[in-house]
C-alpha cells in the first residue's frame, strides 16, 4: 500500500510535462499527423482543402492520443523506479519523415518523433540501486512505450468489431506502425535505450512487438493475437539466449 501512495505522490509532483516538452510534442504531433494524412487531401487526384483539413484533424486526434498513452506509461513507470523522464523531439527524424512522405506521396509512413532522456532522482531510489543511471531500468522504461502502444492498437482492434469506421482502422494502423518504429534500435528511439539496457530484454521486446504487429493486422481475434504474440516473444527470446547470448558470455 505504501508503494502505491508513494507512486501517487510522485505522479502529482513530477508527472507534468515541461513547457519545452509541450511545444516539442505539439510540433511532433502536427508533423506526424500531416505525414499519415498526406494522401487524404481529396478524392483520388482531385485536391480538396476541406476534406484534407478534416482528415488532418482526425490524424491529429489519433497521433495525440497515441503519444499521450505511450509517454504516460513510460513516465509512470520511470517515476515508480525513482527516475524522472524527459521527452526530446528528434528534428532530423521528423524532417526525414516529411521528405519520405513527399517522395512516396504519403504511402510510406516514417514515424520518428523522438526519444526519452532519464534523470536520476537519488532521493527516490531507496530500495533500488541508488547511484547514477541503471541502464537495465532505462531499457525497461523505454520498452513500456511500445508495449503500451501495441495494447492501444489491440484496444482499437477490439473497438473495430463494434464500431467499424475508417478512423478506427487508421488508429489501428498508426499504433501498429508507431510501436514497430519505436522498437527499432536507432538512437534516440525507445529501441536503442532498450537494446543498450539489456539485449535479452530487447530480444523479447522486438519479437513480441513484431509478432503482435503482424497478428493484429490479420483476421485473428484480439485475445488470440496478444496471447500468441507473447508466446512467440518468449520462444524467440529463449532461442536468442541459446544460440547467441549464452555463447557470447563464454570465455574461450
Amino acid at each position: 500500500m505504501g508503494e502505491i501512495v508513494d507512486l501517487t505522490d510522485k505522479i502529482k509532483r513530477y508527472f507534468r510535462f515541461t513547457p519545452l516538452e509541450i511545444r516539442s510534442l505539439i510540433i511532433a504531433v502536427l508533423v506526424i499527423a500531416f505525414i499519415i494524412s498526406f494522401k487524404e487531401w481529396g478524392y483520388g487526384d482531385v485536391f480538396s482543402f476541406r476534406i484534407g483539413l478534416f482528415n488532418f484533424f482526425n490524424a491529429i486526434l489519433i497521433v495525440a492520443l497515441s503519444f499521450l498513452v505511450h509517454l504516460s506509461i513510460q513516465r509512470i513507470w520511470s517515476l515508480g523506479t525513482g527516475y524522472r523522464l524527459e521527452w526530446k523531439m528528434w528534428s532530423y527524424g521528423l524532417l526525414f519523415g516529411l521528405i519520405i512522405a513527399f517522395l512516396t506521396n504519403g504511402y510510406v509512413w516514417l514515424i520518428l518523433p523522438g526519444g526519452l532522456v532519464v534523470h536520476h532522482m537519488a532521493g527516490h531510489r531507496l530500495g533500488w540501486f541508488r547511484y547514477d543511471i541503471n541502464y537495465w531500468a532505462v531499457g525497461l522504461i523505454a520498452a513500456t512505450g511500445p508495449f503500451a502502444t501495441i495494447l492501444l492498437a489491440a484496444l482499437f482492434k477490439a473497438l473495430s468489431a463494434v464500431v467499424a469506421t475508417s478512423l478506427v482502422e487508421k488508429a489501428i494502423a498508426f499504433n501498429i506502425a508507431y510501436a514497430v518504429y519505436s522498437i527499432l534500435p536507432i538512437p534516440p528511439l525507445d529501441g536503442s535505450r532498450t537494446f543498450y539496457g539489456s539485449r535479452m530484454l530487447y530480444a523479447f521486446a522486438v519479437a513480441g512487438v513484431a509478432a503482435a504487429a503482424i497478428l493484429l493486422s490479420s483476421n485473428l481475434s484480439v485475445g488470440v493475437a496478444l496471447i500468441a504474440s507473447f508466446f512467440i516473444g518468449v520462444v524467440l527470446w529463449i532461442l536468442y539466449y541459446i544460440f547467441f547470448e549464452n555463447r557470447a558470455w563464454r570465455y574461450p
